[in-house]
């Protein structure tokens, strides 16, 4: 495991800041077991700033090391809590409390250095008490005064919401964890490219970004490259980049309605802001609260001649439950969609991806793996990762054979292509008792539709047909095909019972 950690950490380098690194990844200890990675901290504070903050960073690192996305779980060290808790003590620094008892962020920051400090010193005579006196050490009123140093008092933080993590903010440069120069352009995603670098420049007519593309093909690369040429390249030292998802937004939205700060969040979002780069906007479909505040939200930007930048796996048009005022004002700037990469730019990325490990890829290898991993960016990522990792712990040259072994992990084989839609559909209509009218009817039945569904993910992940092509088999819309993939990708990885089931379904048609 050391050397599956030691990977991991070497991601985490390079995807969050050297000080992000220094101060909270680098004194962690790893575990893995059972598809849970288990992270030792060394006192709570760590532990708590690192499960607000970097949970889902980490997750990713370790899904292109591991091959499939892990559960973290952070605990503290069974062998510091007794020493942490004896330095804050005696170090006379006390955590700033949120109203939902968490410590704020710069009070964990705090506490952390002084955790820091007070380990790399020898413990103070002083610190050590004869026997005799340690039942009277608690009980003297004066015990507070011997606090060498005095913290200094932090009135405006006691009593205040800690709305997110992720609350918007300045950013600084090195917490954007992509480039616009290491992103590998072609037909597929020239346009929005163009678009998001443009709007960076001013090039653009507006002030405004919608991306869209399925999942894994360079929407939240472009959003981290938008947010790294802006705050390294402004005209402006004290540029204001807020930067979070739509799931985000709700979620301190609901905080602040509970704590009664409302204005406060308005404020974040509407008169702190001089860039707002917001994912996955199809959260708010059906959340009528968040969605009249976020109108509101992108009037007040608009106004104050802010850039907006969304993005979705969905066009406005084909959102449901949004109010129509939203839908429309998501339109008003340019909208741009990344496709599925073809063949050249696979090869592209695979290589770019390849250097990045420091390794070449051999010439009949990167076309073997272009011609095989279709679905998106990030498998493409995770098998270059395995590949790379399984030829260093074997001591071996990456080569045909072993990319093809480690390729069963992620695709399927030459013979698996011979698997066609009507197959498929045969296939789905045995194992689930249906027949073809009562897969492709409207029927909302629990079981019709999880059929249905397993449908659309075999046919993306055993055909070339596209998103619109799959849909227009069962009656369905390119949303609803999406819609239903992510469901079932979700199932599965989650092992879920159902999950458990779905995979079996899945692995079985090739013998079909």
């Amino acid at each position: 495991m050391s050397e599956a950690w030691a990977q991991i950490t070497d991601i985490l380098a390079k995807t969050t800041g050297p000080g992000t690194f220094k101060v909270w990844i680098k004194p962690l200890e790893a575990e893995v077991s059972d598809r849970v990675l288990t992270l030792l901290a060394p006192n709570s504070f760590v532990a708590s700033w690192i499960g607000d903050r970097l949970t889902d960073v980490i997750a990713d690192a370790a899904t292109q090391v591991l091959g499939r996305r892990p559960k973290v779980d952070i605990k503290v060290r069974q062998r510091d809590r007794r020493k942490n808790r004896d330095i804050v003590e005696h170090s006379g620094v006390r955590p700033v409390m949120t109203s939902r008892g968490a410590p704020s962020e710069a009070a964990a920051t705090t506490v952390a250095a002084a955790v820091s400090a007070a380990q790399s010193q020898p413990e103070p005579k002083h610190a050590q008490p004869q026997p005799s006196q340690q039942p009277q050490q608690h009980a003297e009123p004066q015990a507070p005064q011997r606090t060498p140093r005095k913290a200094p008092a932090r009135p405006v933080q006691i009593g205040l919401p800690n709305l997110t993590p992720a609350a918007p903010k300045p950013v600084s440069f090195s917490n954007w964890r992509f480039q616009f120069n290491d992103f590998i352009v072609g037909p597929c995603n020239q346009l929005a490219f163009a678009a998001a670098s443009g709007i960076c420049r001013d090039q653009l007519a507006t002030h405004q970004l919608f991306l869209n593309s399925g999942p894994g093909l360079g929407k939240t690369h472009l959003l981290h490259a938008i947010g790294s040429q802006v705050a390294g390249h402004s005209n402006r030292d004290n540029v204001r980049i807020g930067y979070a998802t739509a799931e985000e937004f709700t979620r301190q939205l609901i905080l602040a309605i509970k704590a009664k700060e409302v204005e406060r969040f308005k404020n974040q979002y509407r008169d702190s802001l001089d860039v707002l780069l917001l994912e996955d906007v199809h959260f708010l479909q059906g959340r009528q609260v968040a969605q009249d505040e976020m109108l509101a939200t992108l009037n007040a930007l608009e106004n104050r001649g802010c850039k907006v930048v969304m993005s979705s796996s969905f066009l406005p048009r084909e959102l449901k439950d949004v109010d129509s005022q939203l839908a429309s004002r998501m339109c008003a700037g340019f909208l741009a969609t990344i496709d599925a990469p073809d063949f050249d730019t696979r090869r592209r990325i695979l290589d770019s991806k390849a250097r990045l490990h420091q390794v070449v890829l051999p010439g009949d290898v990167s076309e073997y793996l272009a011609d095989n991993l279709r679905d998106d960016v990030r498998q493409i990522e995770s098998c270059i990762q395995n590949l790379v990792l399984k030829a260093r712990l074997l001591g071996e040259h990456i080569t045909m054979d072993l990319a093809a072994e480690v390729l069963q992990n992620y695709t399927v084989t030459n013979d698996s292509r011979s698997i066609g839609l009507q197959k498929i559909v045969k296939y789905i209509c045995s194992s689930f008792d249906l027949t073809n009218e009562q897969l492709a009817s409207k029927s909302r039945k629990r079981n019709i539709v999880m059929a249905r569904n397993t449908a659309f993910f075999l046919a993306r992940k055993y055909t070339d047909l596209g998103l619109k092509q799959i849909g227009s088999q069962f009656n369905r819309r390119h949303s609803t095909v999406l819609k239903g993939i992510t469901n079932v990708e979700r199932e599965i990885s989650l092992q879920t019972p159902l999950g458990r089931q779905l995979d079996t379904v899945v692995e079985r048609i090739k013998s079909f």
